[in-house]
């Protein structure tokens, strides 16, 4: 409401000198927020350790998946010999503050992200599900059956229960008049493809591609079963068969072997056919539709109830064949023999230009969207965003959505056919879009008419083994009720994925540009290596040599490695099960790409991939795992043994504060509400469990202090003029003194200073304000249920705690016999700021925790006893404030290492107390202490790296080199790789320098200089530089490494010898949200790298004319640059 003229009671004013006034706001609609960013913020030092990633379930739920098969040597249980560990960061300030997780799918333990998982043995990988009738079919390695697992519930448990298979002899699957049982079909077939379909229906019938022996004729067959109901059916698994047909070969063709074959796709059109596509080892391709017979349909005769079809793709033809070509480049590249396939449904129009649809008048994208979706744009703007393609029939009406057939040929020719045309036109038909390289990698795969040449690989032949069309974005299966479907679409992001034969991903996303409104797919860098790498080939030659892996034969048949998933966590996208899992998902419309994790895998080598076997399609029995998927990996001991893991989704990943940086790996905040400045793992059995990981942080929170006590101070202004004379009579008198007695008393003012001689609060004016100050406290945390508190200690007043370590110290006992015992211990350092200011020395101290359970209670689990701090020792530090803790092992004696000041200290844990047994003055201020060993680094805050030795028999600290050039140091750091190890150093200038011991180098003046080795400007500011182990690519896709290295060793006790497997890295996080990694490199490899530097510096434009060589080149500080005009050195 607004305050009129009329309304005002200023009558001495005239009325147009007045302004009309806001007297009060009314909201008329309310704001939804629609989407929000994670913002992570500065990144502070981590620590490894596990975590629930995923909503915690109930106590139920953690034992109510349970895997019972014959060939499984263990329940779902609570014992696991090792859990696996994320990387947990402090991020954030203030009330944004929190940690960050960094993770990737399948890091989670049973009961949280994993359901369930048990052991099998001698399965060939292939995981088909059938929802409706609950099953899910594993296939058996040697191609003789497979085992099906059968979905119940009991007594509110969700279990998997092995069926057992009649054993029926009688099998002939050479008359089509007999129709065989389901039992022969599961038991002596190796099944290559399986999926559920309705039909239009409602029944459910399941539809098989197999293959079985066969005296003559080809071994494929197509066999259809229904859901059997009758309760007088003796079938365990349900089902029936009631239509079977054998792929016969054309007269006069050859064919030869299946080479692959294609998931089954269902006409959502139609809703009364299905189809399915193969590749033959002879070039050609062929789909074959499996249909309903309407006119039969009611018939109780099931002989005639579904039409089989079949559209032949022909590659290279005879004559073509016949003509002499070179052998490396036409004898390859001009082959058009079909290597890959795909069947995928979408609208018509997407392949279609403007002016097609432009002289349409009945626009085929209109009634896709339901009523109460947004306005479709006009025909002539369509979008350009790489995530707004196809979006307008992306909803869950699929009516007008139509089958594809997308074909790679050997030549690199990408061809995209309408299934109906196929049907129709058999012979001379022609694609709807293509366009070459989509083998070669091609950066932009766009339609054109004409037959364009492209760039073809001169050095090696390459073709594509496998192909998907899939779309990423959110799933839209939500009622139509619900508006957030409206906006969904926009999210979604039509794929193509390209698997070649040397093992290479290459990932397209469609779109259409203003310029030209052709369906366009650009490249997007993966960021990740799919390829094999040369090790694991090594380590394969090593098994075969041993006899641990058998000469395998080589079969023509390749399985699907590409598995298309709708409404995993209510996301679609891919899972690519290559020899680097990986999954293809949206980020916010965008492509992106995060690597799969499994415990206790095998080391890389034995298998082809170590993910064999992946099914999104789970009984509609399940609750929990309704939105979940199972994977079958490889695992460690024998070789040919798996493990089948049940996942809940992908909540990790999409999580509500989740972040995909890049890189295959994903970010998950959880917020705090506070300043994280530390984080550590309770590494101990008897406290942290798999289940229960215990940490322990050091935060601060900001608060607004109270000075009201200012305001008034119980006296009269008399009283309080009285006493300011008598202050400064006393003041002028000491003034008097000294300067008679001839000595300065400046030092006594400081001292003696008061606040009321600074300020006095004018009530006239205001009262005293509230102050920003900083509360530190110490918390024990429980990651298993979102970082929850299970109790905290305060730090006093002005003091800051600016130091944790977790460390085990050991209980020395002079003059004793006994074997002194080591205890894990939870040190902070703390500084004290006297409140009147900083003109007096800051002080510290140490305190000393231990975490201990509370008195069991009744009905409480051991796992969840009550935990607490409990104080032991603390200790005062008179030389400064403490900045750095770090545990000293030295003769199996664990010594806690303290920098303070100018200090470094080696305390001593004895008798409840610190007793200190060793020092060092270092020159300004120590910053940091890095041990390895009996060596120190340390880092002074203004005069760069210090290297030290421990000596245990005088135990003393001396010093054995130094960096003379005077450094602001923030972080220092360790890398080694072999038997040579390097100082990383971070600079004030956002640059790294790298140093190394080298007493016989020229420029280590005798040995007392660090040599500096390189140097490079990063652009970013970092606090802490953490070493870590570089894992093998051996050991990659595991994500627990100590069972997984166990396993490697027991194949090949010589590994570990090698420089590369003994390499150390940094890792560290920046101010501005980003991570990083220092590895260091063999020399090849790194000459080899700067060579390709090289070339690209000159080959590829830079924005701006930017120079990305000038951009590393190192930055000199401006107060120690020599009397230098610039800040840059080559």
């Amino acid at each position: 409401s607004i305050v009129s003229n009329e309304d005002s009671d200023l009558d001495d004013i005239k009325t147009s000198s007045l302004r009309r006034s806001i007297r009060s706001l009314s909201m008329c609609r309310s704001i939804l927020a629609l989407d929000s960013l994670t913002g992570l913020g500065p990144l502070g030092p981590g620590c490894y350790g596990p975590v629930a990633t995923c909503a915690a379930l109930t106590e139920n739920d953690n034992e109510s998946l349970n895997l019972k098969t014959n060939l499984s040597t263990s329940i779902f249980n609570d014992a696991f010999s090792s859990a696996a560990r994320h990387y947990v960061m402090p991020c954030g300030f203030g009330a944004s503050g929190g940690v960050a997780v960094l993770t990737t799918p399948g890091r989670d333990n049973v009961g949280s992200g994993i359901l369930g998982e048990s052991d099998l043995c001698n399965m060939e990988g292939a995981v088909f599900g059938l929802p409706e009738s609950n099953l899910v079919l594993l296939g058996k390695a040697d191609g003789a059956g497979a085992i099906v697992l059968r979905a119940v519930v009991n007594e509110g448990a969700e279990e998997f229960e092995e069926v057992e298979l009649e054993n029926n002899d009688d099998m002939d699957v050479d008359s089509s008049e007999c129709l065989l049982t389901s039992a022969d079909v599961l038991r002596k077939t190796k099944l290559l493809a399986a999926s559920e379909v309705s039909f239009g229906s409602d029944s459910v019938f399941s539809v098989f591609f197999v293959e079985s022996s066969s005296p003559s004729g080809t071994p494929y067959s197509v066999v259809v079963m229904s859901g059997a109901h009758d309760s007088n059916l003796k079938s365990e698994t349900n089902l029936k068969v009631v239509f079977v047909h054998r792929i016969s070969e054309a007269p006069g063709s050859v064919r030869g072997e299946i080479v692959s074959i294609t998931p089954v796709v269902a006409d959502e059109k139609t809703k009364s056919s299905v189809s399915i596509g193969c590749v033959w080892s002879s070039g050609h391709a062929c789909v074959y539709c499996i249909s309903l017979n309407q006119e039969e349909a009611e018939s109780t005769e099931r002989e005639n109830l579904f039409k089989f079809s079949e559209c032949t793709l022909v590659g290279d033809t005879p004559e073509k064949i016949a003509v002499p070509k070179d052998e490396v480049g036409e004898g390859f590249y001009g082959s058009d023999n079909i290597v890959a396939m795909d069947l995928f449904s979408l609208p018509h129009h997407v392949f279609q230009t403007q002016s097609v649809l432009a002289s349409d008048e009945k626009m085929p994208h209109t009634s896709c969207v339901s009523s109460s979706s947004l306005h479709d744009p006009l025909p002539s703007f369509l979008p350009d965003r790489l995530s707004m393609h196809g979006t307008w029939c992306s909803s869950h009406d699929h009516s007008k959505d139509q089958i594809h057939v997308a074909v790679c040929r050997r030549s690199g020719m990408l061809e995209i056919y309408d299934l109906s045309d196929l049907k129709r036109l058999q012979n001379g038909v022609m694609p709807i879009w293509r366009s070459r390289g989509c083998s070669h990698g091609a950066s932009v795969l766009a339609h054109s008419d004409q037959d364009t040449a492209a760039r073809l690989p001169a050095t090696h032949q390459v073709e594509a083994a496998e192909i998907r069309v899939f779309v990423t974005g959110p799933s839209l299966s939500l009622d139509d009720d619900n508006n957030a479907e409206n906006d969904a679409w926009m999210l979604r992001s039509l794929c193509i994925l390209v698997n070649t034969s040397l093992g290479d991903l290459h990932l397209y996303s469609g779109c259409k540009r203003s310029s030209d409104l052709n369906l366009e797919f650009t490249r997007i860098p993966l960021g990740n290596v799919s390829r094999p790498s040369e090790e694991a080939g090594r380590h394969l030659t090593k098994l075969r040599r041993k006899g641990i892996v058998s000469e395998s034969l080589l079969t023509v048949f390749r399985p699907n490695r590409l598995h298309r998933f709708t409404s995993i966590s209510g996301e679609d996208g891919l899972f690519a099960a290559t020899q680097r899992p990986l999954w293809f998902v949206s980020e916010r419309g965008t492509p992106a790409v995060v690597s799969h994790k499994s415990r206790h895998v095998a080391p890389a080598g034995g298998h082809p991939v170590p993910v064999s076997g992946f099914s999104a399609a789970m009984p509609t029995l399940f609750q929990n795992a309704s939105c979940g998927f199972l994977t079958l990996h490889e695992r460690i001991g024998r070789i040919g043994s798996q493990r089948l893991t049940l996942y809940s989704g992908l909540y990790d990943v999409f999580s509500p504060h989740g972040v995909l940086p890049g890189g295959g790996i994903c970010v998950q905040k959880v917020p705090l509400g506070v300043t994280v400045r530390h984080i550590e793992f309770i590494d101990d059995a008897s406290v942290s469990t798999s289940f229960r990981p215990i940490y322990v942080m050091l935060i601060s929170r900001e608060i607004e202090a109270d000075q009201s006590y200012l305001n008034d101070d119980g006296l009269s202004p008399e009283e309080r003029q009285r006493i300011k004379d008598e202050k400064e009579a006393a003041r002028v008198k000491k003034q008097v003194e000294a300067d008679l007695g001839g000595f300065d008393i400046e030092q006594e003012w400081v001292e003696e200073i008061e606040r009321e001689d600074c300020f006095e609060v004018d009530r006239k004016l205001g009262f005293a304000p509230s102050i920003p100050q900083r509360k530190y406290e110490v918390w024990l945390v429980d990651a298993s249920s979102a970082f929850s508190v299970l109790d905290k200690y305060e730090l006093d007043d002005f003091e800051h705690g600016t130091a944790l370590k977790a460390l085990f110290l050991t209980n020395v006992i002079e003059d004793s016999d006994e074997t002194p015992e080591k205890s894990l211990f939870v040190s902070v350092g703390t500084s004290f700021i006297d409140q009147d200011g900083e003109d007096l020395a800051s002080k510290g101290r140490v305190l000393l925790f231990q975490v201990k359970k509370s008195k069991k209670k009744k009905g409480i689990d051991r796992r969840h006893a009550p935990l607490h701090l409990n104080l032991r020792s603390e200790k005062d530090i008179t030389v400064g404030p403490v900045t750095s803790l770090s545990s000293l092992k030295s003769e199996d004696t664990y010594r806690v290492v303290v920098g303070a000041g100018a200090e470094v200290t080696v305390e001593q844990w004895g008798s409840g107390k610190l007793t200190q047994v060793g020092f060092y003055h270092a020159h300004m201020q120590v910053q940091e202490i890095v041990l390895f060993k009996t060596f120190f680094l340390l880092s002074d805050a203004y005069d760069s790296l210090h290297f030290l030795v421990w000596r245990e028999s005088d135990k003393s600290l001396t010093l054995l080199a130094k960096d003379y050039e005077p450094t602001q140091v923030f972080a220092a750091g360790l890398i080694s790789r072999g038997g040579a190890m390097a100082f990383v150093c971070h600079d004030d200038r956002q640059n790294l320098k790298f140093f190394q011991y080298a007493p016989a180098d020229a420029e280590a003046r005798g040995g007392n200089k660090l040599v500096c080795r390189a140097d490079v400007h990063i652009g970013s500011q970092t606090t802490a530089l953490q070493s870590h182990w570089c894992q093998s690519s051996l050991l990659f896709n595991s994500c627990t490494m100590p069972s997984t290295l166990a396993a490697l060793k027991q194949q090949d006790a010589l590994f570990g010898r090698l420089e590369d497997d003994q390499r150390f890295a940094v890792t560290f996080g920046t101010t501005d949200g980003s991570v990083g990694s220092i590895i260091s490199l063999s020399e090849p490899v790194f000459w080899r790298l700067t060579a390709l530097q090289s070339v690209m510096s000159n080959a590829l434009e830079s924005n701006c004319a930017l120079s990305h060589r000038a951009w590393r080149l190192f930055r000199r500080s401006t107060s120690r640059g020599g009397g230098r005009t610039n800040d840059r050195k080559k």
